[in-house]
């Protein structure tokens, strides 16, 4: 059985990001998380002193410099599957298109590694990395899939989520750096965990989506 003060302090930190700008006072803290504002003053002081939160002029606390570093390294250590990886290298040469593997990272998904085709590519070889959870393929498909993803959150967008779990991938068609664009994503799955999600993307009509579906 864990421990009830460790998943409480993981808890206290994942609730940061729920807020605009991931800063919140104690008191607003409190309300979000159900418990007394004392209570939660000695989870908010007690990641303070350790470095994890920092205090603004408007004494609201948000996550720290020491906290950001330690999420990069994670994302940058914890790594692509190698069969993922292999499997990117094959799926640029079937759909010819460009293939991400992003992961959740509090109120977005980011990409950490990429694979392009070698003919040109219409839309800017310096694709944004950070995707909007609600509105891209990938982001779709990491909300409707993560076993650990606050529903709570994302009030409105349950038959989209549902949809996406039931048929096992997430698709779009929207603008993107100023181009339209059609993407699919599927979640990767491990022991019931999803890992992150594997997409393609294509200007808008170019690629042929049946095929790209099959393919992911």
């Amino acid at each position: 059985m864990g421990l009830q003060s460790v998943s409480k302090t993981i808890l206290v930190l994942e609730t940061f990001l729920v807020f605009e700008g991931g800063r919140s006072s104690v008191s607003n803290l409190a309300r979000r998380l159900g418990w007394s504002r004392a209570a939660t003053h000695q989870y908010v002081s007690t990641l303070a002193e350790a470095g994890w939160l920092v205090q603004n002029d408007k004494r609201e606390y948000q996550l720290s410099p020491r906290a950001a570093v330690f999420g990069r390294f994670a994302i940058e250590y914890s790594g692509v599957p190698p069969e993922v990886s292999r499997a990117m290298v094959s799926l640029v040469e079937t759909l010819n298109e460009p293939i991400s593997y992003a992961v959740l990272n509090g109120n977005e998904a980011i990409i950490i590694e990429r694979h392009e085709p070698r003919r040109p590519f219409a839309i800017s070889q310096a694709m944004e990395p950070h995707l909007n959870l609600e509105t891209s393929a990938s982001g779709l498909a990491l909300l409707a899939c993560g076993a650990h993803v606050d529903g709570s959150r994302w009030k409105g967008m349950e038959s989209v989520l549902e949809a996406a779990r039931e048929r096992g991938y997430a698709e779009t068609h929207s603008d993107w750096l100023g181009d339209m664009v059609d993407a699919v994503a599927v979640p990767i799955m491990s022991h019931g965990e999803c890992l992150g999600a594997l997409s393609v993307i294509a200007p808008a009509g170019r690629m042929d989506m049946p095929s790209a579906r099959a393919a992911l």
